[in-house]
């Protein structure tokens, strides 16, 4: 019986501390795109500039790790109040959050918990993105996104159901996903 409370109760811990991993924290890329979405949409591109220097830190890091074209991009479109290129834009910034994530998992893919949550946060910038991509491109990323999440592998319950991570499948998915982000 001690046996079982003890497996009961190591159960529901590590339920909790998975629960933990998953859960959002702050996301600057998602907050800048929907406060400068809506200051677009209300004509208001004083206010995106003002949230653009805001969130500046966040858009020099993602130009200069996975598009150099994104800082100067995002801000001319604001200062030509170009709503259609502010737009794209950010498309290119949640897409540039993808990669990063990807490239992430990749990294980590020895670290289940830590590669399960890149390619959770992978997936929740991906749904973001996804209204703005045809129906191809939307396909193919999505299943490339869970291909990528099924080769990382699965640690099983105590061993039972372990399955070893492909990285090799990891990596094939991953340079569908990126090119496609790159034709964003």
């Amino acid at each position: 019986m001690k046996i079982l409370l003890l497996f009961i109760a190591a159960f529901i811990a590590s339920s909790l501390h998975a629960y933990s991993y998953a859960a959002a924290g702050k996301e600057p890329t998602i907050d800048a795109k929907e406060a400068i979405t809506r200051a677009i949409n209300g004509d208001d591109f004083k206010m995106a500039q003002t949230v653009f220097k805001e969130y500046e830190q966040t858009y020099r890091y993602l130009n200069d790790e996975f598009n150099t074209l994104l800082f100067e991009g995002l801000k001319t479109s604001i200062s030509n109040h170009d709503k259609k290129q502010v737009f794209r834009w950010l498309d290119v910034s949640i897409a540039c959050e993808i990669q990063r994530r990807i490239e992430g998992g990749l990294e980590n893919i020895k670290v289940f918990n830590v590669a399960k949550v890149m390619l959770a946060k992978a997936d929740k910038f991906y749904k973001i993105l996804s209204i703005s991509l045809d129906k191809e491109k939307n396909e193919i990323l999505k299943a490339a996104i869970k291909k990528c999440a099924d080769s990382i592998g699965n640690p099983g319950l105590f061993g039972v159901g372990a399955k070893v991570a492909d990285e090799q499948d990891y990596k094939k998915n991953q340079q569908v996903i990126v090119n496609i982000l790159k034709s964003i």
